[in-house]
């Protein structure tokens, strides 16, 4: 077998994703026939290119910006992941926390991929393996380049929210209340009114319920204090 292309973590993922057995003779083949693509193009959410008259393309959908904005913020206090968040750097951390901590790997899983040639509808050829290697040598080259495929640009990170202005300090002159009205007498309620109000209890003592038994008990109070 040909030695295996990638140098760097995200590269050698990249390659394994969209190629998972690469000992066989479509991986063999695409690995000769990854220095004849051409027409990388790299976007959000797909990667194309040709190769020997074929056209291909490489389809994941791109991490939602929120993530994206809630790992790149986290990055700030880690000066060890600034690098790869810009794109400067391949990274087993950064990998590591989108996938553990968000779910949402920063390279595609094989499941997660669509792959197409124009030669073969399901995406076996040595075509598509070609593209693979092609991309994973250029992500050695420039790391960035999986950021944009991903959709993790500067443009995906949501902006922080403004802080609101506080409010303007209030001097006894600014407002000023009418007079509260006189509260009237209390207005006397039926001997045993709330437990009318809130109903049976449910607890049973010997054959009553508890609100009839707690009825006479406020009935001969009320009768002590008058």
């Amino acid at each position: 077998m040909s030695e295996r292309i990638g140098r760097g973590p995200w590269a050698r993922l990249v390659a394994s994703s969209v190629v998972p057995d690469e000992g066989s003779s479509a991986a063999e083949r695409g690995r000769r026939l990854a220095g004849f693509v051409e027409d990388l193009v790299v976007e959000p959410g797909a990667v194309t290119g040709r190769v020997t008259g074929c056209d291909v393309r490489l389809a994941a959908e791109p991490v939602p910006p929120r993530i994206w904005t809630a790992m790149t913020r986290y990055a700030r206090n880690h000066p060890q992941l600034e690098a790869a968040v810009q794109g400067e750097a391949q990274s087993v951390q950064l990998e590591h926390l989108m996938l553990v901590d968000w779910e949402q790997p920063l390279v595609p899983p094989t499941r997660a991929l669509a792959r197409e040639c124009s030669c073969d509808a399901g995406g076996a050829c040595e075509h598509i393996a070609a593209v693979a290697y092609a991309l994973a040598l250029e992500l050695d080259r420039d790391p960035s380049t999986l950021l944009r495929w991903r959709g993790c640009v500067p443009g995906a990170v949501e902006p922080e929210p403004e802080e609101a202005p506080p409010p303007p300090p209030v001097s006894p002159g600014d407002w000023e209340a009418g007079e509260l009205p006189e509260l009237g007498p209390p207005r006397p309620l039926p001997v045993g009114a709330v437990l009318k109000r809130l109903g049976p209890s449910g607890v049973r003592v010997g054959a009553r319920d508890l609100t009839e038994v707690l009825e006479r008990a406020y009935a001969s109070f009320a009768a002590m204090r008058d």
